[in-house]
């Protein structure tokens, strides 16, 4: 009687207790209340994975390049630029001009009506030194319409002058670095040239393309991805400027799974894409006498602009580039076993599987179990003595 009196006195502060029971992560309920409790601890959105979260995420990519870059024209403008290296090539129309007296290449004198004038470098003030026409200014003008300001300059002076204007080097430069290619300042054609162009001049790619990540900065605007995703996808194999940086690198794309799984552990994303449901494969399942099934959450930061479309009314939108956002999967139904299917894996995502109650329940009763056999022990040596 004594005894069970003494552990009704104890049930309550072991009741009380139990709430900080030692735990792999947060229940079910605690990563969902503490998004709704109005507090800034928990700066984050869940999100319930439906067809029309998953619309949402197809619509919008991770990395890019296209999206991100799509303000700017198709290709670089073929302005002149300080620095660039020219050839200036008039024609007259008749022998007797003001420039008929010269050859070019070594050709005998009067059999030719052109002169092409020393190669130049275009100054800091933008311009170049035409004989008989002075200084002309080159920069910001493409090569046709510098021949045209040149040719009007002429025009009362040489023999129905037409003029060409062409480029030996150019100032229009990239720079490529990193340890997965050869680092060069390389210069960009006036055709324009595109993002595996530019890394191919540098030496080509010394990793495998689904370990290699691609930054592309272009003033203060910078995005990463995959070489593995340009490849597969020509719209992302977008057109470098002038002054870009391009550093490409060895990062292989990895996944963390916490929580209830079999083998908690970072693991490498080795194919593209990786599903949700590959991913918890990977990772050896869930854990039958551990796992909640209706509380599995991806963890990542998605773009102010996607978060808007799922959350209108998110209260963390403001001022906010990227919002930490929950995704949260139920496998105790069903049809959710598709929506894993269609869920792509990103790197650097968190997958936790949170445990079921009765982990918590259960850990209570051996803990009680723990205690009521110390009392008892404790007891028989009282009496003994």
């Amino acid at each position: 009687m004594k005894k069970r009196l003494h552990i009704l006195v104890l049930l309550p502060g072991l009741l009380m207790g139990c709430v900080n029971l030692p735990a792999s992560g947060p229940t079910a309920s605690a990563v969902v209340n503490a998004q709704g409790n109005g507090t800034d601890s928990a700066l984050y959105e869940v999100v319930d994975i439906t067809d029309a979260t998953l619309a949402l995420l197809r619509e919008r990519p991770s990395g890019d390049l296209a999206s991100h870059f799509s303000r700017h024209p198709p290709a670089p403008s073929q302005a002149l630029t300080i620095g660039d290296q020219i050839v200036v090539t008039i024609f007259e129309a008749a022998s007797g001009g003001l420039f008929s007296g010269s050859s070019t290449q070594g050709a005998p004198m009067g059999s030719s009506h052109s002169i092409s004038l020393p190669q130049q470098t275009i100054d800091r003030d933008g311009s170049i030194s035409v004989p008989y026409a002075g200084r002309i200014t080159a920069a910001g003008r493409t090569p046709g319409t510098l021949a045209k300001a040149i040719e009007v300059r002429l025009a009362n002076k040489a023999v129905e002058p037409q003029v060409i204007v062409s480029t030996q080097g150019s100032a229009a430069t990239a720079t490529v670095s990193g340890d997965a290619t050869g680092s060069a300042r390389l210069p960009l054609s006036l055709k324009g040239d595109r993002l595996l162009d530019v890394i191919a001049q540098s030496g080509g790619i010394r990793t495998m393309p689904q370990e290699t990540k691609v930054r592309l900065t272009r003033g203060s605007l910078s995005e990463v991805t995959l070489l593995d995703t340009i490849l597969k996808d020509p719209g992302q194999n977008v057109f470098v400027y002038p002054g870009d940086n391009i550093y490409v690198y060895r990062d292989p794309p990895i996944f963390v799974a916490l929580g209830a799984v079999t083998a908690q552990k970072d693991y490498p994303i080795d194919k593209e894409p990786m599903s949700l449901l590959q991913a918890i494969a990977k990772a050896g399942g869930l854990q039958d006498a551990q796992a909640d099934s209706s509380a599995i959450f991806l963890f990542r930061r998605e773009d102010a602009s996607l978060v808007r479309a799922l959350k209108p009314n998110s209260r963390h939108l403001v001022g906010s580039a990227t919002v930490p956002v929950i995704y949260r999967l139920r496998l105790n139904k069903a049809d959710n076993y598709f929506y894993a299917q269609q869920l792509a894996i990103r790197d650097r995502d968190i997958i936790y599987v949170a445990n079921s109650p009765v982990v918590q329940f259960n850990k209570f009763v051996t803990m009680l179990r723990g205690i009521t056999s110390t009392a008892g022990s404790l007891r028989g040596v009282a009496l003994a003595n």
